[in-house]
């Protein structure tokens, strides 16, 4: 078998079969494959695409050659969530602490933010001391221990991901469905549990713009995952606006710490509430009603909020800040926004996006420095009656306030009537 045969055989669209795969992802993880043609591979593959039991043939392969944490042992119960990232998205901090407090395990490996999508990791270190980085003996034990683990991947997971990843941004691969579905289900089935529930983002402020094409990754993910004997759902929901009430790394902690203490809902405690009921669903055969009534408990009692600062004394972090969030340092810089006459105000995603990544919340390279200070915090949130005059939204910077100004131009409208929204589409 040879790695041209299979290049030649993708570009002049026939199927690969699995031992092709096999052999080629193989050889990629051993690094006996020269980028070029893994650049090629990949743009046969964006160019032709690939059936389903091809992709589920790409995704298997790329689990087994590395390794695999199996969670499953702990309890007769496991659950793990992925999210396809957006703008002012904290749903794992919030759903975590919630499954575990339900008696669910739940190991969460997140990333970091890169251009206007935030990440996870960041937001959790804006907090002092957390830790993101475990060993899978150390993952296992808090699982066990506490049920709950949010932390950075390893990097002996679906090791050819990284390779495939990094060509696809570079060779303008990215936005192929069978590429994005086995990224994804790599990183998922390598970590084994009972259940996975996707939050695919669809809108102006995700990479899925186009309801339809989600509709197609989201079938092709829920058809490698029960290949793979994985009960799963896929969440198609809206990234037109902000999620909640912040953007930004301590402000997200902040809303998610308010969020899971009681004192606060908004449009992010609605995403977790829905995907919460989906993991009780599936693993627990429960009515919908019951689930609902299970996770609003969870914040009533304070069973989450007690999770939550469990799961960060355990990864090092200060709790203290948890407890009182004044502690947070935001950035110096503050500049209000106000409306111009009265109505409905609507904002946009996308520009929000940028916002955030100017006001230094994001990073346009890996490599770039973030400042956990910095974002947006939400006067009005989205969809909500003001008045000429009234204080629509706060943006923290350490950075020029000129770059800003010309940014925030365009970010939101006043509208005369309530515009209908959907914050949850469509359950797959």
């Amino acid at each position: 078998m040879r790695i041209t045969d299979i290049i030649s055989k993708k570009r002049d669209s026939y199927e690969l079969t699995k031992e092709e795969l096999d052999f080629f992802v193989g050889k990629v993880v051993k690094n006996e494959v020269p980028d070029y043609q893994v650049a090629a591979f990949l743009m046969a593959t964006y160019l032709n695409g690939m059936t389903a039991d091809e992709a589920s043939n790409l995704t298997n392969a790329m689990v087994e050659t590395g390794d695999v944490l199996n969670i499953e042992g702990i309890s007769e119960f496991s659950f793990d969530k992925h999210s396809t990232g957006g703008v002012g998205d904290k749903i794992t901090l919030i759903l975590v602490p919630i499954i575990a407090s339900l008696g669910i395990p739940v190991v969460k490996m997140s990333g970091r933010g890169l251009g206007m999508t935030g990440g996870t990791l960041d937001k959790l270190e804006s907090i002092p001391g957390f830790n993101i980085h475990l060993s899978n003996s150390e993952i296992l034990k808090q699982a066990k221990d506490i049920g709950a683990v949010i932390c950075a991947q390893t990097s002996c997971l679906a090791p050819s991901d990284k390779i495939f990843y990094e060509l696809r941004d570079v060779t303008a691969t990215i936005d192929s469905i069978p590429l994005i579905a086995s990224s994804i289900m790599s990183k998922k089935l390598a970590i084994k549990n009972k259940a996975l529930i996707i939050d695919l983002k669809v809108g102006k402020g995700a990479f899925m713009k186009d309801i339809n094409e989600a509709r197609k990754l989201a079938n092709l993910m829920k058809d490698i995952a029960v290949k793979h004997g994985r009960m799963c759902k896929i969440i198609l929901s809206d990234m037109d606006c902000p999620i909640g009430y912040t953007v930004g790394n301590s402000l997200e902690v902040i809303e998610a710490v308010e969020v899971l203490a009681g004192k606060r809902k908004s449009s992010s405690y609605e995403i977790t509430k829905s995907i919460a009921v989906e993991v009780l669903g599936l693993l627990k055969n429960i009515s919908k009603m019951e689930a609902e009534r299970m996770v609003d408990d969870s914040i009533l009692s304070g069973k989450a909020f007690s999770k939550f600062k469990e799961l960060v004394s355990l990864q090092h972090g200060n709790v203290s800040f948890i407890e009182d969030t004044s502690k947070f340092k935001l950035s110096k810089i503050a500049v209000q926004v106000k409306a111009e006459s009265s109505g409905y105000v609507y904002y946009d995603a996308l520009k929000f996006g940028e916002i955030s990544l100017i006001s230094g919340a994001g990073r346009e390279r890996k490599e770039d420095s973030i400042d956990y200070g910095a974002g947006i915090y939400f006067n009005k949130t989205n969809g909500e009656n003001v008045k000429k005059g009234d204080i629509l939204f706060t943006v923290y910077s350490n950075n020029n306030t000129d770059t800003l100004t010309e940014c925030i131009e365009g970010s939101f409208e006043i509208k005369e009537s309530i515009l209908e929204q959907k914050i949850i589409y469509e359950v797959i």
